[in-house]
């Protein structure tokens, strides 16, 4: 007898499918209808980044591109702890979904689709055990984030005292650690994908300025008025850049190619996850009609 939390195979393959799919044809209309508003944005970016080493630029878009993929580690170890199990790469493709609609939608309904995707991998009862490993994840990312404001702003000599707040929730989340861990790499390798980009355009200290450009992205990315967060999240990394001294001109143009790079990431990765689930699903619908005729022919032996 099938459990009351539980949904028919064939109808969540269905329902993940048909989310994916419309997910893909969102992004397509957006992108299509934002163009004459996206296309100044790029061409700035375009001119920028032609005076810069454009290997750098290419292994920042990966940097970039990797950032989620943490993310979706992340999600993978929370769900294994509720209860659930889900594949590593199943995981990311899921979660990638949402990037490829937070790149041009706002008020975060990339966060919905993904959502929805990665619980339903969750057995019954497990949304409510899955809220605990989430605490532990936002006390790291909060944490993070607050050491490297704290990293920019205290003077080079005392800039260790910013891993206090870290060190201090690591310890506190012992039974959690190692989804603590993860929680960790995608924050890290954004700050690494944002030194790479401003080394590529010549910025002075570029790990140093991408330490203070990181939380003021995270910041932007709380509110996403505008679709993709287009015009808010390259003006808040030039804020935080001409606060380390880098000119207005120059902190502008640095802060559209920062943010050209990581949503054409996100459009990347996320059209790629996007693909990999409907074809994870087809394949899965095809396993399951062979079962199925096994099943019948053998019935009728």
């Amino acid at each position: 007898m099938r459990r009351s939390g539980a949904q028919p195979g064939g109808l969540r393959l269905g329902r993940r499918a048909l989310l994916s799919f419309l997910c893909i044809a969102f992004a397509a209309g957006a992108a299509v209808l934002a163009w004459p508003s996206v296309e100044p944005r790029l061409e700035a970016a375009a001119r920028a980044a032609g005076r810069a080493d454009g290997r750098m630029l290419a292994l920042a878009g990966l940097l970039f591109a990797a950032a989620p993929i943490g993310c979706g580690l992340v999600w993978q170890h929370a769900i294994g702890r509720a209860g659930g199990r889900l594949g590593g790469i199943d995981a990311c493709a899921r979660y990638g979904v949402g990037s490829l609609v937070n790149s041009f939608a706002p008020a975060h309904l990339g966060d919905v689709a993904r959502t929805a995707l990665l619980f339903e991998a969750l057995p019954p009862g497990g949304r409510r055990r899955i809220v605990r490993c989430f605490g532990a994840i936002e006390a790291v990312r909060i944490a993070t984030l607050g050491g490297l404001v704290l990293a920019a702003t205290l003077p080079l000599e005392v800039t260790p005292l910013a891993l206090v707040p870290l060190a201090a929730i690591l310890g506190i989340s012992r039974p959690a650690f190692r989804l603590a861990l993860l929680a960790l790499v995608s924050p890290l390798v954004k700050v690494a994908a944002v030194a790479t980009v401003l080394a590529a355009l010549d910025a002075p200290a570029p790990v140093l300025a991408a330490v203070a450009v990181v939380p003021a992205l995270e910041l932007a990315a709380l509110v996403p008025l505008t679709p993709g967060n287009v015009g808010v999240a390259s003006a808040a990394a030039a804020v935080a850049l001409h606060a380390r001294g880098l000119a207005s001109a120059e902190a502008v143009q640095a802060g559209i190619v920062l943010h050209a790079l990581e949503t054409g990431a996100g459009i990347v990765f996320g059209t790629a996850s996007a693909l990999l689930c409907l074809a994870g699903l087809c394949g899965r619908r095809a396993r399951q009609r062979t079962v199925a005729r096994s099943s019948l022919v053998a019935a009728t032996r």
